[in-house]
């Protein structure tokens, strides 16, 4: 199993009372396998991501990548966030070059794999221009490449679409998914949006209200020539997002 998630509790204490975020949560996942955690608003689905990272470590339980616990400094994980986070003063190619220099791997065959990662995806004729020279969704296209350039094991993506517009969510979500699914990489997506989910995952999980618990896992099983777009238009995607919209409602009573 290339991701082990055991028993995970957390507890954040301040000097005069603690919180629990999260409450036994237990979870695999497959190797190039897509999964996405949805549940109510301020449930802890970013907060999974972060211990799964190794940024935050858990009250208790583990959490194993590759056989290994993961520490911000290795190359395991892959972060895109909502942002894009490019820096306007560099051109697209300085950007997808960013990572490797703050950690040290600016090498002249790792800045080539990163190059050929931009022509591959249809960013050459952009790599002399500015990020205020992109659409949003080439910008963060622009972040997915920056981000596989240092060649992690897991990607992590936190609302990457959520600063779009619903049109060009729709064609980056196609965008995403195909590369990532191409480039044969593991991948967890936290979102509020149980159609992005249901489009672009392997399996769904859904945790309830906090202290998050997981309420229930959703394989749906589509056609593996399906894209995302074409996913949420069928009879089997509709009726899944009514099961997992009724889970989500019932924990929304509990808040």
């Amino acid at each position: 199993m290339f991701v082990q998630v055991k028993n995970l509790n957390l507890i954040y204490q301040s000097q005069t009372d603690e919180t629990q975020a999260l409450n036994d949560i237990s979870f695999d996942i497959e190797k190039q396998d897509f999964v996405a955690i949805v549940g109510p608003s301020g449930c802890g689905k970013t907060t999974i991501l972060s211990l799964i990272s190794g940024l935050i470590k858990p009250t208790s339980g583990t959490v194993l990548v590759d056989g290994k616990m993961p520490k911000p400094k290795d190359n395991l994980c892959g972060y895109m966030f909502q942002r894009d986070n490019l820096l306007p003063w560099k051109t697209i190619e300085k950007n997808i070059y960013f990572g490797l220099e703050i950690k040290k791997q600016a090498s002249n065959e790792r800045k080539n794999y990163a190059i050929s990662l931009a022509d591959k995806y249809g960013l050459k004729e952009f790599l002399k221009k500015y990020p205020s020279e992109l659409s949003g969704g080439m910008r963060q296209r622009v972040a997915l490449i920056r981000t596989l350039a240092l060649k992690p094991e897991l990607l992590l993506l936190d609302e990457p679409f959520s600063a779009l517009d619903y049109q060009t969510r729709l064609n980056l979500c196609n965008d995403i998914f195909s590369i990532i699914k191409r480039e044969k990489k593991t991948a967890i997506l936290v979102t509020h949006d149980i159609q992005e989910a249901i489009s672009m995952a392997d399996k769904i999980i859904v945790l309830s209200a906090r202290p998050a618990k997981i309420k229930a896992i959703h394989l749906p099983n589509f056609e593996a020539n399906l894209t995302p777009f074409e996913r949420r238009n069928t009879t089997k995607a509709k009726r899944l997002f009514e099961k997992i919209w009724q889970e989500i409602q019932d924990e929304n009573k509990k808040i």
